[in-house]
């Protein structure tokens, strides 16, 4: 039977309607939706937000990644344009007047050769002095790999510099900052390969043999006696016996087994970063000065991983 005029203008509008539905509103809750589209359709932004927003923070990630990438670089570039090496007598380094000019927080520059590890070293001696760069870049804007910075209680000038130089620096996923540091865990073809760390101080440049490193907690509950290794404490040796009991703590924890010798009166430098075995807790490398007319090569034909390292409380931690 033929449609009416009315009748066919009727089929078509609802062809039309039909269509358009199917076409522009398959996001959209619209009026004569039963409750299964409803709730398929929430369903759907909701994922359509939480896709948009984790595309938000991946690409805010990227950009501060690339930003702190470039800055590095560009640092690098500026500090071995005009670096000297040895001492200045007293006087402040070329390389350092450049770093200084642009923040007046610095302090040295720590290298380790063939490694992503090669960053100027700030350090604030105020109230925030050991927070303040940990989302903060060395040009002053906001990223959260930060800065490498020296301990605010640490003391390094033209003619003094405390016992123990220790360097905080975030263990960055991109392997910037001292996020490299994990490689030498338990991997003894890494630490032949870098076994030494340059630092040069606004004043001098010195090389360092790295003797020791190990994983290490950071709450006393995480520990079965509840004692925990406040390796960043030891900032100084008064005595003999506190030197002691610094190596002492280090020996027994660490990975490795060096042909490096320590001494009282050696001087020390300590790379602290966090770890990933579990949280919270921290990676920690420990190096000695190379002392005067000491060859700065290190035998590392004579290390070895050490079996008897005392792990941390994995029962405890885990439980």
């Amino acid at each position: 039977m033929a449609l009416s005029g009315s009748a066919k203008k009727a089929y078509k509008k609802a062809v039309k309607a039909k269509k358009k539905k199917k076409r522009g509103h398959w996001l959209l809750i619209q009026k004569g939706d039963s409750a299964k589209e409803v709730a398929s359709k929430l369903f759907t932004q909701l994922a359509v937000l939480v896709l948009i927003g984790c595309g938000v923070i991946l690409a805010n990630e990227l950009r501060l990644s690339l930003s702190a990438k470039f800055l590095n670089d560009s640092l690098k570039d500026l500090y071995y344009t005009y670096i000297s090496p040895g001492d200045n007598g007293g006087e402040i380094l070329d390389s350092a007047k450049q770093l200084l000019e642009i923040n007046p927080d610095t302090v040295g520059w720590v290298h380790i050769e063939g490694t992503n590890v090669s960053l100027p070293v700030v350090q604030r001696t105020s109230k925030d002095g050991n927070e303040y760069y940990l989302k903060v870049a060395f040009d002053g804007s906001s990223n959260k790999a930060g800065t490498v910075f020296m301990d605010m209680r640490n003391v390094i000038n033209a003619h003094e510099r405390s016992d123990n130089l220790i360097l905080y620096g975030h263990n960055q996923k991109d392997k910037t900052m001292f996020g490299d540091l994990a490689y030498y865990k338990k991997d003894l073809a890494y630490y032949s390969e870098h076994p030494v760390i340059q630092f040069s101080s606004n004043y001098r440049m010195d090389n360092y043999k790295i003797f020791a490193y190990f994983v290490t907690p950071v709450l006393e509950s995480q520990t079965a006696d509840g004692v925990i290794f406040d390796y960043h404490n030891d900032l100084n040796f008064n005595s003999k016996a506190e030197y002691n009991e610094f190596i002492d703590n280090i020996m027994l924890r660490t990975q490795i087994i060096t042909p490096v010798d320590v001494q009282y009166g050696d001087e020390f430098l300590t790379l602290s970063t966090c770890s990933n075995e579990f949280e919270p807790s921290r990676f920690v490398v420990f190096a000695r000065k190379v002392r005067e007319g000491e060859d700065p090569a290190v035998d590392v034909s004579q290390a070895y991983l050490n079996p008897n390292a005392k792990e941390p409380d994995w029962n405890v931690i885990y439980k």
